[in-house]
């Protein structure tokens, strides 16, 4: 099974140690939602961040996805 370690990023860039064995893409991009949705729920209102991305690396570094959430506010 393929090992990915994912690159998260919300002002600093931090890259997760080890890695995690996944069967697919498929699964490394749910993991990637499940990562940025979770990490705009709790640094989001903490850090005032609305632009959270979040890369998975193959195991030879290689950006293999890339995803980013946004949220955008507006007082009328």
């Amino acid at each position: 099974m393929p090992r990915y370690r994912i690159s998260t990023f919300n002002g600093s860039e931090v890259i997760y140690g080890g890695g995690i064995d996944l069967p697919d893409l498929e699964a490394v991009e749910n993991l990637l939602r499940l990562t940025l949705t979770t990490m705009m729920r709790l640094e989001g209102s903490a850090t005032d961040a609305n632009n959270f991305w979040a890369d998975a690396l193959d195991d030879n570094g290689e950006r293999v996805i890339a995803a980013r959430i946004s949220l955008s506010v507006t007082r009328l």
